[in-house]
């Protein structure tokens, strides 16, 4: 029988639902598809989901699903995550003002039927000026006094350059108001591992929890191999490649292998979570089974040697980091 979760203490599932996913980005999203999938996760185990306004129509899906579901998994049962500051693909489209953030609180509030969320993040904090995120009459500023009024659980930021997420965290401990969460994203996967290095410098930084999201590094770790859009330079695209056919070779999915890796990052470094993007009960099947592996048996011989394989080719490009944001995204290309 499902039990509500811890309200003084955050203790996520090691697998977290990331509901960008059903947004129909990706994939197109039947109906029924987004109940099956958030009953399907909970049913296993699985007690956070992550979502954001910059995600589509996906606080409204994930909302209208969780609410449905509400009588077998009341509110309490499970962790909400949402994000504000992002609401456009360049940087044109981020207001990080504090009057925005207000807004954009209760905006995911109504979107989602509750009337407190677990975690919010500053989205992307990599986009705007330091003095955005941490200055007067800005994020810092209107998150913090949301957590005081019971609005918000959890304060923290999201982005890709760890550099600027610690530099945020460092801040804000000097501040005497410490984050409470750290959410990177393509920063622990078979290619870069960078995030294990700097996790003891966010505790340092007294930042109290680690979520690692895109264990298949936005796509680049795909049975498919990458897309085209994928930010990677073309060579680390290619090495995507031959390592999903090495994999594929051997009888195994690369994106398999690769979640399994990230799942093992509790074990390597004391992460809090993994984020994997879920829109179908068969995807959430498929990530619980990964993880069960990676908790429950050790690699095989010819796994091991596989993992070597590919640690091999992305040796030139190990803990290489893309350009975050983009021209595009700054509205220069």
């Amino acid at each position: 029988m499902a039990k509500p979760v811890n309200q003084n203490k955050l203790e996520p599932f090691e697998v977290s639902f990331g509901a960008g996913a059903l947004s129909g980005a990706y994939d197109t999203i039947e109906g029924h598809m987004p109940i099956e999938a958030c009953r399907e996760a909970l049913l296993l185990g699985i007690n956070s989901f992550d979502t954001s306004p910059y995600y589509g129509k996906s606080e409204y899906i994930l909302g209208d699903a969780l609410l449905e579901l509400r009588n077998e998994f009341p509110r309490d049962h499970y962790y909400l995550a949402t994000k504000v500051g992002r609401y456009g693909y360049t940087v044109k489209e981020f207001d990080y003002s504090a009057k925005r953030i207000y807004e954009s609180v209760e905006e995911s509030m109504r979107r989602m039927h509750t009337d407190y969320l677990d975690i919010v993040y500053c989205h992307d904090v990599e986009f705007v000026d330091f003095e955005q995120v941490v200055g007067p009459n800005q994020a810092m500023e209107a998150l913090f006094d949301l957590k005081s009024k019971g609005k918000i659980k959890y304060v923290g930021c999201s982005g890709y350059p760890l550099e600027v997420l610690l530099r945020i965290a460092e801040h804000q401990h000097k501040k005497g108001q410490p984050l409470d969460i750290i959410l990177s994203y393509c920063h622990y996967n078979l290619q870069n591992t960078k995030l294990a290095d700097y996790a003891p410098k966010f505790r340092e930084a007294g930042v109290k929890y680690i979520f690692n999201a895109s264990p298949l590094a936005m796509a680049l770790l795909r049975d498919a191999g990458p897309p085209d859009w994928h930010p990677a330079h073309a060579e680390l695209r290619e090495a995507a490649r031959k390592v999903a056919q090495v994999a594929a070779d051997h009888g195994f999915s690369i994106a398999n292998l690769a979640s399994r890796f990230a799942f093992r990052g509790r074990d390597v470094f004391h992460l809090d979570a993994t984020i994997i993007g879920l829109a179908r009960k068969s995807e959430v099947q498929e990530a619980m089974r990964a993880w069960k592996e990676a908790k429950e048996r050790k690699n095989t011989p010819e796994e091991d040697l596989v993992y070597e394989k590919i640690d091999e080719i992305f040796k030139p490009f190990k803990n290489y980091s893309w350009q975050s944001p983009s021209d595009k995204e700054r509205g220069l290309a």
